[in-house]
């Protein structure tokens, strides 16, 4: 095998000496939304900086537990991509001159950074990497995708940190390729190392792709009276049935049953019939609706997206 060149040596002493000269922490990624338009994205492979040393550093605290990530240390920073992206790996002038080579493995041989069962069909390109490679589409399928470096079958360059751990996501946010994403009722993403992208739906809408309606949500049923959705989509079939409790009537049980129910509960206002066995309480403007309770601070309920509001000494909580 080649003698390193000298400043190659130097890097991998530092790297040893001053680990802090060469290792850092990843950038954590915040929820990332679905593009439909494909990006390039470029990835330097290099020594001297994006490789990380620990779980927490290259993950954070959580990611790589929840996914069982391989452990092993150091290595590149972890790459998520959507699918359909496309990867263009950059070498330093170093490393292109000393002859780099990517193997993809199993998970097991990145841990272990191990080519023992070295095939002409794991290298991902046929000739070394010179300064600047895209990858093909086969590499890049959904799924965990492992690649370590080689120098003449030697693997000290992984050892050193030169492998990468690149996770592909496809989106699961459409029934169909004629339908929006998310039925358009809200935004296909993922969090930081979920598998896949998903529908987080907008108020009110609920269901894989977001085809649910759900009227429920705005707790039209009064009286506390319970609330029954048929869970349709179509503009024109998004219904909801109130069960009422007794002495209570109407769409959303805002009616009383009889005369002598409506006089007892509406105290504060005046009863109106409304049918032949149904009254309806009309409420002064310092009442609140049926049963013409005083107003408070949560009422009207300030709280959005189905928040519950709650009364205290310094105000509505």
């Amino acid at each position: 095998m080649k003698t390193p060149p000298f400043f190659l040596m130097t890097i991998f002493v530092s790297c040893m000496v001053r680990k802090s000269l060469c290792l850092t922490v990843c950038s954590k990624l915040v929820a990332l939304e679905w593009h439909l338009d494909q990006i390039l994205v470029q990835m330097n492979l290099t020594l001297m900086e994006n490789t990380c040393g620990t779980t927490e550093d290259c993950w954070g605290s959580h990611g790589g537990d929840d996914l069982r990530a391989p452990f092993n240390f150091p290595q590149i920073c972890p790459l998520q991509l959507q699918h359909g992206d496309k990867l263009v790996l950059v070498t330093d002038e170093t490393l292109t001159s000393y002859g780099v080579s990517l193997l993809n493995v199993s998970k097991d041989d990145f841990e272990s950074c191990s080519a023992d069962r070295l095939a002409r069909d794991q290298f991902v390109f046929p000739w070394r990497i010179n300064t600047r490679e895209e990858v093909e589409s086969k590499w890049l399928k959904p799924g965990h995708h492992y690649f370590i470096a080689l120098h003449d079958k030697n693997t000290q360059l992984c050892k050193h940190g030169l492998r990468l751990n690149v996770l592909v996501k496809t989106q699961l946010c459409q029934a169909s390729p004629l339908v929006p994403l998310c039925s358009g009722r809200g935004i296909c993403q993922t969090d930081n190392w979920e598998p896949t992208y998903s529908c987080r739906c907008h108020h009110r809408y609920s269901g894989r792709f977001c085809e649910k309606f759900d009227p429920c949500l705005d707790s039209p049923c009064k009286n506390k009276g319970v609330c029954l959705s048929s869970g349709s989509a179509e503009s024109n079939h998004r219904t909801y049935k109130c069960l009422c409790p007794p002495h209570f009537t109407g769409t959303t049980c805002t009616e009383f049953i009889g005369k002598e129910n409506c006089d007892r509960l509406c105290t504060n206002g005046t009863c109106v019939q409304v049918s032949s066995g149904s009254f309806t309480c009309i409420c002064g403007a310092e009442f609140s609706d049926p049963p013409c309770e005083r107003k408070t601070t949560c009422d009207p309920n300030p709280c959005r997206n189905g928040g519950i509001c709650e009364e205290t000494p310094a105000g509505p909580v």
